[in-house]
């Protein structure tokens, strides 16, 4: 009985320090406001000479920030206020704050008077 409760436990243990590890984290939180809620990836990604998946906050940059293309509209890019390194291969700028934004489609932001 003694060797099931060890294995039990053991078992209890790694199932916790793996979901904890998750990598399905994409976001981390940041406030929900207007400029946040503005702040948003574009979605665009592409695969690089390793075939890593590149944007989107898939992959870290040498920084080893996370970052994602952002549109090049006056309204994302003063929400970002972090826009760098212009791609003109898609017409859109990087950001690292998009990638901790809130969901614009939640419901505070969808609730912010904008």
């Amino acid at each position: 009985m003694t060797n099931m409760k060890a294995i039990l436990f053991l078992l209890l243990a790694v199932v916790l320090i793996a979901t904890t590890m998750s990598k399905d984290l994409v976001r981390a939180p940041a406030a929900v406001t207007p400029d946040n809620c503005d702040c948003q990836c574009d979605g665009t990604t592409y695969l690089d000479q390793h075939d890593t998946v590149q944007g989107n906050c898939q992959s870290a940059d040498t920084s080893g920030r996370k970052w994602c293309y952002i549109s090049p509209d006056q309204k994302t890019k003063e929400a970002c206020k972090d826009g760098f390194d212009y791609d003109s291969r898609y017409n859109l700028f990087k950001s690292y704050a998009a990638c901790s934004s809130p969901d614009s489609s939640i419901d505070k932001c969808l609730l912010l008077p904008f």
